[in-house]
């Protein structure tokens, strides 16, 4: 059974069900937390998470993520990665996050190209905490033979062209190039696209685990009762009536 991880924004839609939705992810045995801190320039995020990203700033300030994610470390026992933007990190330096973020796992950037990794990667020597690196579809060998390197956390495969949400498809040479990055040393987990269980089970097929953040913030905005409804629907076998 390959590893689930769910993104959720900091705070949205509102920091008291947020921090519902994160005892909700402990007590449904997800794997991992990606904590979402809210950037004014979402690029990679899908229309539902640019505007809840946009809500979210209204209301709070950037301290107020950090000091939820002290709740978060409370009630999450599992892996915590904080996912935003690397102006956010740039602007207040490594040193300085790091120190208010206290313990985390690792750091998504979802704009730091491969390229640019290692003057991030420096500030986090020692630490303990990883800078996941993405792969995309359009990555070449060589991208992937280099973001092999050195690669600790996991490798973030983003399954298709474009922003979070939409649909989820895989097709054979993206197959192929997961493949080349799996058992190398580090885990491969895809994200963006996938919405449920016979997605899940899609990807466990191909990679040793699976991220989902559209489709759980959509629910979190219905409700918390949907929410745990439909984390309760990952656990259970695909049926033939499914998507």
């Amino acid at each position: 059974m390959g590893k689930l991880g769910i993104y959720l924004l900091a705070n949205y839609p509102s920091k008291e069900v947020f921090l519902e939705a994160v005892r909700a992810c402990q007590d449904f045995g997800v794997d991992f937390l990606e904590v979402g801190f809210a950037f004014s320039d979402p690029v990679a995020d899908g229309d539902l998470l640019e505007r809840a990203s946009f809500e979210v700033l209204k209301r709070h300030k950037v301290a107020d993520f950090f000091e939820s994610l002290g709740e978060v470390r409370r009630l999450f026992r599992g892996r915590i990665f904080i996912m935003t933007y690397a102006n956010l990190v740039y602007r207040l330096g490594v040193a300085d996050f790091l120190t208010r973020a206290g313990r985390i796992d690792g750091l998504i950037l979802a704009d730091l190209p491969l390229r640019e990794i290692t003057r991030f990667e420096q500030g986090l020597k020692g630490t303990g905490v990883s800078l996941i690196r993405f792969l995309t579809p359009e990555s070449r060998d060589k991208d992937i033979a280099s973001a092999l390197k050195g690669a600790g956390g996991f490798i973030y495969f983003v399954s298709k062209r474009g922003t979070t949400g939409g649909g989820f498809e895989l097709d054979g040479e993206t197959k192929r190039k997961i493949a080349m990055v799996r058992g190398k040393g580090v885990d491969v987990y895809i994200g963006f696209g996938i919405r449920d269980r016979r997605h899940l089970e899609a990807v466990y097929q191909l990679a040793d685990g699976a991220i989902i953040g559209t489709q759980a913030e959509a629910e979190l905005e219905q409700s918390i009762e949907s929410f745990k409804d439909y984390l309760q629907s990952l656990k259970r076998p695909p049926t033939l009536t499914d998507g």
